[in-house]
């Protein structure tokens, strides 16, 4: 097999001797370290004379630079049966095949993950409820003294709505449409009160009766009363004023109530009157006192039909009958309830009166009713409390 001189088309200077069989592959030359491809050349220097006469002298053309490619498999193991005298060609690596990095999963999106919170907008918080004071502010001109209450929290809302004048975007927006529905339930307090079906600021007073009236339960009719005329409990009401007094009866046993919370029924029956003093007026409290609080039971007299007089039934030891919910003062819309017990009247008794004194609630005179025999028929036990 014959040897060849392969020549670096670079440098023209080094060359490395190999076998015949390794044209077309890759060699380093010694001198410059770059690599070429041996191919024949016909241009060679003159220091190729020198080389061994049974050496064939080639190199690559000068003018086309080699290609740097991977050799195939028959190349490969060409050269790796070579014998290099000079220093050997060097075959470039076989470059490892990369890896492809392994996949990552992919980013999985959260809202609001690491995000700062969005700053708090106090403008538009104010503007908010500025007008959510709108609707209370109509809602309370209809309460006791709505007039009052309605204009001061119309003032609160328009003041607010023009705090927020000096904001931007929504905030400001809600501002003034605060401001202006504020001003306009003013406006309808003051000048239009007619609107929200409230009464003239200019009108005349509403004369009320000087002297006390009876108050029909079923159909609410008021007819003037005299002073000591006697009421039927069981069909009317008293009433002076914003004072509303009411009678109501039973005859039966009575519930008992001990320490601890223990209940004990009597077997006796008693009289149960409970009188209910209601404020019903809008502006005012009643102030209550003696009975009327719950204080005492003088200023209460209670006779049968004979004119006989009923003292007021005592219990002894820890167990005590319920006194109702008496108060000293009744504001407008409440009831102060107090309950009275004496012992049952004789079964052919066809009336009981009952005189409270109306000296404690302020009025001079006695207050009168009457309990019909309907009233003091007897009760099953299970059924002795008194209406509410």
């Amino acid at each position: 097999m014959s040897t060849i001189v392969a020549i670096c088309p670079y440098c023209r200077s080094g060359g490395v001797r190999a076998k015949g069989t390794a044209l077309g592959a890759s060699a380093k030359c010694p001198k410059c370290k770059s690599s070429f491809t041996i191919v024949p050349d016909d241009d060679l220097p003159d220091w190729v004379a020198k080389a061994s006469a049974d050496a064939v002298v080639i190199s690559a053309p000068s003018a086309e630079k080699p290609k740097l490619k991977l050799p195939a498999v028959e190349e490969t193991r060409a050269m790796d049966a070579l014998d290099v005298t000079e220093p050997s060609p060097v075959l470039p690596a076989e470059p490892r095949p990369q890896s492809r990095p392994a996949a990552q999963p992919a980013p999985v999106f959260t809202p609001d993950a690491g995000e700062p919170a969005a700053p708090t907008d106090a403008g538009f918080l104010l503007a908010l409820g500025a007008l959510t004071l709108v609707g209370p502010t109509v809602l309370a001109s209809q309460l006791p003294f709505g007039r009052l209450i309605a204009l001061a929290l119309a003032a609160i809302g328009f003041i607010g709505g023009l705090l927020c004048l000096g904001a931007e975007g929504r905030a400001r927006i809600g501002g003034a449409l605060a401001a202006l529905l504020h001003a306009g339930v003013a406006v309808v307090v003051l000048l239009l009160p007619s609107w929200l079906n409230l009464d003239p600021w200019d009108a005349p007073p509403v004369e009320e009766p000087q002297g006390p009236v009876v108050i029909e339960h079923g159909t609410g009719i008021r007819t003037m009363t005299t002073p000591g005329a006697v009421l039927d409990a069981g069909r009317s009401s008293w009433q002076l004023k914003d004072v509303r007094v009411t009678v109501r009866s039973v005859v039966g046993p009575v519930e008992l109530r001990g320490p601890d919370n223990a209940k004990r029924t009597t077997k006796e029956s008693y009289l149960q009157i409970s009188v209910h003093i209601a404020n019903v007026g809008f502006e005012r409290e009643v102030s209550l006192s003696g009975w009327a609080a719950g204080l005492t039971t003088d200023g209460v007299r209670v006779t049968d039909g004979s004119g006989k007089q009923l003292d007021p039934a005592k219990f002894e030891g820890t167990f005590t009958p319920d006194r109702g919910r008496p108060a000293p003062r009744a504001m407008p819309g409440n009831v102060s309830e107090v309950r009275f017990l004496f012992p049952a009247p004789p079964k052919k008794t066809d009336s009981v009166q009952v005189q409270l004194s109306g000296v404690a609630f302020g009025y001079p005179e006695d207050i009168k009713f009457r309990i019909s025999a309907l009233g003091l028929q007897v009760r099953p036990p299970g059924s002795q409390d008194l209406p509410r």
